[in-house]
């Protein structure tokens, strides 16, 4: 996709919670690194270290060897309607792209798991001595995320280069998902990011399955002067 080419509609969507149904980095730290972890989200929620100091802190250098991490991502679901948001988008020309906080590496394996391909913006894994390293991906210090992949700086590059697109972005998460959902035309939000944008009182729509969003993007297409889309730029 270039500059140059038009595009209607593009569709961001998260992974952890959101596209898949467990949430890989948290349900590994609650595993393996449990002790550190009330210690740390203290310190987080009271604001003396951002989301990616936290993640740095439970995470590099964890203790998991790669057959211990394949054997959990053998277990890890997508959502039910994941596949078909991919072949609506691939069907449709719809640039899709997977908004990630999580790691290339659980991405990679996690796409030959279930025989699919998405584009994707994720933080870096790597293993040393069956240890955990990890670096972020593309953070912003002037967000306040906080994260090592800040989405609404990914969803405003886009914006940059397809400035007549509808922007869609889908997640479910508050601490990474907030700054994408407030950059998009259109947010898709459950679980604490919906209560995260009611509270501040920004527009979204609810979902519980991927396949929820499929209707509203159909009718973005067909009639895109006639879709209730608040644009928050």
């Amino acid at each position: 996709m270039t500059a140059g080419d038009r595009v209607a509609l593009a569709v961001f969507c998260d992974f952890d919670g959101t596209f898949s149904v467990q949430d890989v980095g948290s349900t590994l730290a609650a595993r393996h690194a449990g002790p550190r972890r009330p210690a740390l989200w203290a310190r987080f929620e009271r604001g003396e270290i951002t989301a990616w100091d936290y993640n740095v802190e439970v995470l590099d250098g964890l203790d998991l060897p790669a057959d211990g991490l394949e054997e959990f991502l053998q277990t890890v679901e997508l959502d039910p309607g994941a596949r078909d948001l991919l072949r609506w988008c691939e069907a449709h020309r719809v640039p899709f792209r997977i908004l990630s906080d999580g790691f290339d590496l659980n991405l990679n394996r996690l796409q030959e798991i279930h025989g699919i391909r998405f584009a994707y913006d994720a933080n870096h894994l790597h293993y040393e001595k069956d240890r955990w390293r990890i670096r972020a991906g593309s953070p912003n210090p002037e967000c306040e995320c906080g994260t090592g992949v800040c989405k609404a700086a990914a969803l405003d590059e886009f914006r940059t280069k397809h400035p007549d697109a509808t922007l869609v972005h889908i997640g479910n998460g508050r601490v990474s998902d907030t700054c994408g959902a407030l950059a998009a035309d259109l947010a898709f939000a459950k679980d604490s990011l919906a209560v995260e944008l009611e509270q501040r009182g920004a527009p979204f729509e609810r979902f519980e399955s991927l396949r929820d969003v499929i209707p509203v993007l159909e009718q973005i297409l067909e009639r895109p002067d006639e879709c209730d889309t608040e644009r928050h730029r």
